[in-house]
């Protein structure tokens, strides 16, 4: 059995990621370490799953929740972020604070693999606090010196419908700026997988 360690795990992007590992491979066991657990709201194919557990850690107080991790994993995925914070700090606590925990995960657990999900756009009048948190988590994890890939997705869309009424608009600037893109959530699940595989 291979365990993958999902930081931040029950969001949109994980919740869909937990998702397409699961059915993509029969060996993955999945732990979700999030503020909130288990989600309320759950994609079907989660609800009863036997191969995903649910932790509700506050995720910066490592040793609060260590000895519950499996000790010996083979990916970390750190999921945990915001576009919409109130503040630079807390831009930097949800999106470059959570790096260093993963970081940290990885030095405890000898965990091989890592991906930090970083981003091309925030939301508007905030996406220069936004992007500078998320290029310092980049920072922390080129630098770190462990294997840790970063995908850095423009608008994620699927089945949640203010991210789809978005996508026209990213598409249009998309023509005069290559990298932003839209991009379904099973797709960005399938590039984290592979980063991580």
């Amino acid at each position: 059995m291979k365990n993958v360690i999902l930081l931040g795990g029950s969001g949109y992007i994980g919740t869909h990621l937990s998702e397409e590992w699961l059915r993509k491979d029969p060996q993955v066991q999945i732990i979700s370490v999030s503020r909130n657990g288990k989600p309320g709201k759950l994609l079907p194919s989660l609800v009863n799953h036997n191969r995903i557990k649910w932790m509700s850690v506050d995720i910066f107080d490592i040793d609060s929740y260590i000895s519950k991790l499996p000790q010996q994993a083979d990916a970390i995925v750190d999921l945990v972020g915001t576009a919409t914070a109130n503040s630079k700090e807390d831009f930097e606590k949800l999106n470059a604070e959570p790096v260093n925990i993963m970081v940290e995960l990885m030095s405890r657990l000898n965990i091989p693999k890592g991906c930090y999900i970083s981003g091309r756009m925030g939301m508007p009048f905030k996406n220069k606090q936004f992007l500078e948190s998320k290029h310092r988590g980049e920072h922390i994890a080129l630098t770190s010196g462990k294997n840790i890939g970063i995908v850095k997705p423009s608008l994620v869309y699927g089945d949640r419908a203010d991210a789809v009424v978005m996508v026209p608009f990213v598409q249009a600037v998309g023509l005069f700026n290559k990298d932003l893109k839209p991009i379904k959530v099973n797709q960005l699940a399938q590039q984290i997988i592979q980063i991580c595989i």
